[in-house]
């Protein structure tokens, strides 16, 4: 599940403004985006990424009559949008987008490998699956928000699974988010409880539930998340593979002249994962076997199964 992670340590106005300054072609655009550009990134800062405050930006404004002037004179295929206005908009779009992939020696590249490669995430911040993420995700996404496609604040490290399910969706019908943001919400308390059902050889169910001090504010959120992120499914079949290893383990210290005990094994196995996170899978699996005393008492004494 989520974890809080602190903002970039690059400075997300002070990124755009030298990303503008680079620019060559259609310089103009972007001297006139950029003071309006600066707002909407105070404003995303301000109120924590919350759709309801920003809206995608009309590009049209920011487009000179001389430059649509020189666009009506240009020859057009069948295929291409006759209007020049429109025509321009798409193209500053996908300008705006393709700051997001620069090349080695502009700016962002290496602030953005960075942020890809140099997190030091041992799992998904948005999901809590082990693992290095190695992508960014467009909070906003950047085919609605070009304008923030290469706004660092809007970026987050995130696996692969999480986000092909999170894909364009940021927003309900009612135009609240739907996502929790690492970087603004608070979500550094414990979001996610499990409880691990008889029989203890084979767990019968690994249910999940949202602890009753979480408010009601943020539970909403987050159920919209482990929705969004398809976490249920998944968690529970890193559960069940997460358990047989447990039992694995067990099997073997019960092998030992001097075994120790569940609960002393099971709490060092939940220190050594939840300094990052108190909601990684990892924590989340051991804090629910170490809240369940029967569950400890059969690892020490229970009849493991006879296959481990």
């Amino acid at each position: 599940m989520v974890a809080k992670l602190n903002r970039p340590v690059y400075d997300s106005v002070q990124v755009i403004r030298a990303i503008f300054a680079e620019r060559v072609h259609n310089k103009e655009f972007y001297e006139a985006l950029l003071p309006d550009l600066v707002g909407k990134i105070v404003t995303y800062i301000e109120f924590g990424g919350d759709p309801s405050k920003l809206d995608p930006f009309d590009l049209s404004p920011y487009i000179t009559q001389q430059r649509i002037n020189e666009e009506a004179r240009l020859k057009v295929t069948l295929k291409e949008n006759p209007e020049p206005l429109v025509r321009l908009i798409d193209k500053r779009k996908t300008s705006l987008i393709g700051l997001y992939y620069p090349a080695k020696d502009k700016l962002p590249y290496d602030i953005l490998e960075n942020m890809r490669r140099k997190h030091g995430l041992l799992f998904c911040p948005s999901c809590g699956e082990p693992g290095k993420p190695g992508t960014l995700d467009h909070y906003f996404p950047k085919d609605a928000y070009p304008e923030l496609a290469a706004v660092l604040v809007n970026l987050t490290p995130m696996c692969s699974e999480c986000q092909g399910r999170k894909g364009t969706d940021f927003q309900d019908k009612q135009g609240k988010k739907i996502f929790i943001h690492p970087y603004f919400d608070p979500v550094d308390q414990v979001l996610i409880s499990l409880d691990i059902h008889e029989p203890y050889s084979c767990p019968a169910a690994f249910n999940v539930s949202i602890p009753a001090n979480v408010d009601l504010v943020l539970r909403r959120l987050v159920c919209a998340h482990i929705r969004g992120v398809d976490f249920v499914e998944r968690f529970e079949d890193f559960c069940r593979s997460q358990y047989m290893t447990l039992l694995g383990i067990f099997a073997k210290e019960r092998l030992d002249p001097d075994p120790d005990t569940a609960i002393r094994i099971v709490r060092r196995f939940l220190r050594n994962t939840e300094d990052q996170s108190v909601n990684r899978w990892e924590t989340i699996f051991y804090r629910g076997v170490l809240n369940n005393p029967n569950l400890l008492n059969y690892l020490d004494n229970g009849e493991l199964p006879d296959f481990l």
